[in-house]
C-alpha cells in the first residue's frame, strides 16, 4: 500500500512538473502544411529573397517573419486570403514603422521603405545643422534622416542651459516642427 501511494505521488509529481514546464495558456498558432506554404510564398513575393523564420495565425490573418539575406528581419501581415496588409521592416534602430506594401506611408505616418537608413551626405548634414541652429541656439548633438512622412530630418540641439530641442526639417531644410524636451510646440513653429 505504501508503494502504491509512493508511486501515485511520483506520477502526480511528474505530471505537476510537466504542467509547470508546459504553458497551458500557450496558443500555439504556428502555421503548417499548405497554409504555411501559401503564407510563406505571399510574404517572400512581397519582400524578395529571404528565409521564413516564423509564422503564425493572427487575428483573422497571418503574420510571417522573413529574415532577408542581409540579416534584417521583416514581418509581413496577411489577411485570410494571403493578401499583404502591412510590412514592418526591422532596421535594428527601433524607429522604422510599418506601412503598406506600395512604399507609401502606413497608418502610423511612417514610410514603409528604408529611406531613413541611407547615410546623410555632407551637404545634408551641414544644411540640417545650419537650419536647426538658426531655429534653436545651442549645439547639435544628433542628426538623423527621418522615416516620418511629414519631415525628412530630425536634429537634436542641446542648449547652453542643458535643455534639448528636437528640430524636424523638410527636404529643403525648412523647419516643420520644434519639440522642446518632449513638449511639442506645433502651434508656434509648424509651417
Amino acid at each position: 500500500m505504501i508503494g502504491s501511494v509512493l508511486a501515485a505521488v511520483l506520477v502526480l509529481g511528474g505530471t505537476g512538473v510537466a504542467v509547470a514546464v508546459t504553458d497551458p495558456f500557450d496558443n500555439d498558432d504556428t502555421l503548417t502544411g499548405s497554409t504555411l506554404e501559401k503564407a510563406s510564398q505571399a510574404a517572400l513575393d512581397e519582400v524578395g529573397e529571404g528565409k521564413v523564420t516564423d509564422s503564425e495565425a493572427d487575428d483573422g490573418g497571418y503574420e510571417v517573419e522573413v529574415t532577408l539575406d542581409n540579416g534584417r528581419e521583416v514581418d509581413v501581415r496577411l489577411d485570410e486570403a494571403f493578401a499583404v496588409l502591412a510590412v514592418d521592416r526591422d532596421d535594428n534602430s527601433g524607429d522604422d514603422g510599418s506601412g503598406n506594401s506600395n512604399g507609401s506611408s502606413g497608418s502610423d505616418g511612417q514610410r514603409a521603405d528604408d529611406s531613413d537608413d541611407v547615410p546623410l551626405t555632407d551637404e545634408e548634414r551641414s544644411g540640417a545643422e545650419a537650419a536647426a541652429l538658426a531655429a534653436v541656439a545651442g549645439t547639435v548633438t544628433d542628426i538623423d534622416r527621418s522615416d516620418d512622412v511629414d519631415h525628412a530630418f530630425e536634429v537634436e540641439v542641446t542648449r547652453d542651459d542643458g535643455t534639448q530641442a528636437d528640430v524636424e526639417l523638410d527636404e529643403s531644410f525648412g523647419v516643420v516642427r520644434i519639440d522642446e524636451d518632449g513638449v511639442n510646440d506645433d502651434a508656434a513653429v509648424q509651417k
